[in-house]
């Protein structure tokens, strides 16, 4: 009564519960919206040389580029200000965004100047998760604190703003695009990065500066650290 019960020859011949090894072909549709998200990051702890304190991070949803450019304050001017250099730089990438999404906290001339040209739509108050440009913020800060993290020992702090337009670069050439996956955020938006006229060195780094034979004695160095 204890001896195991025989399986049933169905069972036991596997080859007949496999299934029908067929070529599929998966594919996901993704909506082009031409939407833009942007926000602002809180106050860095250094204030630059140039008095800039924050930062206006923007993100292109369709190639998931983040654009980023400094700010000395948060009023109105400066918000302006630096807004419509994000706009211009989108412009010249030949971008024309249809929806602006943003937090519900701007002026009422950020509000006119946005919708003098696109759809404008602000999130919920108490809900800033439905802006996109917050997780942007989130991987944008972790990525350039790891470039702060490696810099020299010496670097000057008030410089940190002469760091992003090339910590932009390389969060881009990380990101791959929504709309196109097979390419990054960065040739979505600009065309294939050319590394031979453009090399990225590690920023911050310290270098040796050749100093010119009339400028310098006959037994002094050739460069300057």
């Amino acid at each position: 009564s204890t001896k195991p019960k025989p399986l049933p020859l169905e069972v036991c011949n596997m080859s007949k519960l496999r299934g029908k090894k067929e070529r599929d072909i998966f594919t996901k549709v993704y909506n082009v919206r031409k939407f833009i998200y942007s926000d602002q990051t809180c106050q860095f702890p250094v204030r630059s040389m140039s008095g800039n304190q924050y930062i206006m991070v923007m993100v292109k949803i369709d190639s998931s580029g983040i654009l980023v450019e400094p700010m000395k304050s948060c009023k109105d001017a400066e918000m302006i200000r630096t807004y419509q250099t994000l706009i211009q730089r989108l412009t010249r990438a030949n971008i024309v965004p249809r929806k602006h999404v943003l937090d519900n906290e701007v002026s009422n001339n950020m509000k006119d100047i946005i919708r003098s040209k696109y759809q404008m739509e602000l999130v919920p108050p108490g809900c800033h998760r439905r802006n996109v440009a917050e997780v942007a913020i989130r991987n944008f800060k972790a990525h350039f604190l790891s470039i702060l993290a490696g810099v020299a020992d010496d670097f000057p702090m008030q410089l940190w703003d002469r760091l992003l337009p090339q910590a932009e670069i390389t969060i881009k050439l990380l990101c791959q695009s929504n709309a196109m996956p097979k390419m990054t955020a960065y040739t979505h938006m600009n065309g294939p990065f050319d590394y031979n006229k453009m090399p990225l060195a590690p920023m911050g780094c310290k270098v040796q500066v050749h100093k010119k034979t009339d400028k310098r004695g006959t037994w002094a160095y050739h460069c300057l650290n």
